[in-house]
């Protein structure tokens, strides 16, 4: 009976568990105590260069936490994952030296049922265009990086369905000669044949970057390579000459993705590690209300804020269900201290394992915002304490709560805010300390509630530090830029029909 209890309870949440079948239950409910099965693990097989080191980067670029093979003699190289991950927007990099091979994956979906069997795919069946990871899939990577960048977008910000369409449709052009294409294929293949594949770096400035967010052929590849790539058509490589290459190309294909309307990522961060400065550029103590005591880690709580347009309450669209305020808040924990953990292991949204920056992923409602105008309103709080425990010791501080309005300022698709533990001069609600000489109030006003007067400036002293924002992430006091989200991805739909 218990054991049934659990399954119920279980199912109850949404959570991907309950496709299990019949059989399953049958098994789980004719034994006690039994412990759910994990999912079978899957893998990536392919081939590439002999003796390459091959990783999977996520959609910001950069290598995903221990995924991860080693190319043999053949180039015969596999990678193992658990059946719980899934990929969106990510890609293969093969690398000897600084000679760097990619494949772009649009998506590898998790086991749907812990009942399925283990799986194998080879590259050609998650990378359309590429038999292998070689000069072909780089190409094809390389283009649409280019084109991403032309659009101010990066690869985070696509969805599957159209990063697996845009990959077919250049195979099919690239087959039939597009000189544009060709010419970058060309300018690809000179790059990589004067790479120097001697170098034992263990971290050598590679070539190309595909996340879109700097040029995609790295300056201090060609500033740190022996050699100096030369090639047909454009005569000595150098950044300006490769990415005129690619604005030609890009000119010629269109890359279309569509996004979820009525949902959104929402990446949380906090820092808790020595050298913080706030918003004052005073030092922080993490530990003022929270004690620092060893195997603690750091988790969120929190909910829908009492602010938000709910429709049963008489809010016109667009407004939240009840439904939609019970789902959010349990996601984000209910207000239950110590429940919700974040990561600081490469995952979740979390971009570098161990560097005390933690950090959890969530899909909450959404609708697009204009200006000023009211979206979406969580409030949240940090808590670094062990499982199950309370409040005391283990609350960043006491009696106030953190605020944003989920609306996605620089474009992205996404919600990120990354703040310091304990930070008091930020969106804490009550009792906040940010200065007046740098805008502080005293307390938090929401965009649409600040009054603006004549001259475009607000009427009364309005602090709206409640959406995201480009941070300081060092604690030096200087803006950085925005948080790195780990390789989250947008949440997106299959584009309709033209």
């Amino acid at each position: 009976m218990a054991v049934r209890f659990w399954l119920i309870v279980f199912c109850a949440t949404g959570l991907p568990g309950c496709v299990i079948d019949g059989v399953l239950v049958d098994l789980l409910t004719s034994q006690s105590h039994a412990r759910m099965p994990a999912p079978a693990p899957q893998t990536i097989a392919g081939v590439t260069m002999p003796g390459a080191e091959v990783v999977i980067l996520g959609s910001d670029g950069q290598p995903l936490n221990k995924l991860a093979g080693a190319a043999d003699a053949t180039g015969a190289f596999h990678i193992d994952l658990d059946g719980g991950t899934s990929l969106q927007s990510s890609a293969l990099q093969a690398r000897v030296g600084r000679k760097q091979f990619l494949a772009l994956l649009p998506q590898l979906a998790a086991q749907p049922t812990v009942l399925a069997p283990a799986r194998t795919f080879e590259v050609q069946d998650l990378s359309p265009g590429a038999s292998q990871v070689d000069l072909t899939s780089t190409t094809l990577a390389v283009l649409i990086a280019g084109k991403l960048r032309s659009q101010g977008l990066t690869l985070a910000a696509t969805s599957a369905d159209a990063l697996s369409k845009t990959l077919i449709a250049l195979d099919k052009d690239l087959l039939a000669g597009k000189p544009e294409l060709l010419t970058v294929a060309s300018a690809v293949a000179c790059v990589l044949a004067a790479a120097d594949v001697t170098v034992t770096d263990t971290a050598p400035e590679l070539p190309f970057d595909i996340s879109g967010v700097g040029p995609t052929l790295r300056p201090a590849f060609l500033s740190q390579n022996s050699r100096a790539p030369a090639c047909d058509g454009i005569g000595t490589v150098s950044e300006t000459s490769f990415q005129a290459a690619l604005d030609d190309a890009s000119a010629t294909f269109a890359f279309d993705a569509c996004f979820a309307s009525d949902k959104i990522q929402v990446v949380l961060m906090t820092a808790l590690k020595p050298g913080a400065k706030d918003g004052n550029c005073q030092a922080i103590d993490p530990y003022l209300w929270a004690s620092n005591v060893a195997g603690k880690v750091v988790f969120v709580t929190g909910g829908i804020h009492k602010d938000s347009r709910v429709c049963s309450k008489g809010a016109a669209p667009p407004c939240l269900s009840d439904a939609d305020v019970d789902a959010a808040t349990q996601a984000l924990g209910n207000w239950v201290p110590n429940q919700v953990p974040m990561y600081d292991d490469g995952t979740h949204g979390d971009s570098i394992a161990g560097d005390g920056i933690w950090s959890i992923a969530l899909a909450l409602p959404y609708w697009a915002v204009v200006g000023n105008a009211a979206g979406v309103r969580i409030a949240y709080k940090f808590t670094y304490g062990s499982p199950g425990q309370g409040w005391t010791e283990s609350e960043e501080f006491p009696g106030n709560q953190r605020l944003l309005e989920l609306a996605d300022v620089n474009g992205d698709h996404r919600v990120s805010r990354f703040d310091w533990f304990a930070d008091e001069t930020s969106n804490k609600d009550k009792q906040n300390t940010l200065t007046p000489d740098r805008g502080g109030c005293g307390t938090l006003s929401w965009p649409s509630d600040v009054v603006v007067g004549a001259n475009g400036k607000p009427t009364t002293c309005a602090q709206t530090d409640v959406r995201e924002r480009p941070v300081d992430l060092n604690g030096d006091c200087a803006v950085d830029g925005w948080p790195p989200v780990g390789g989250v991805a947008p949440l997106t739909i299959a584009c309709p029909s033209k």
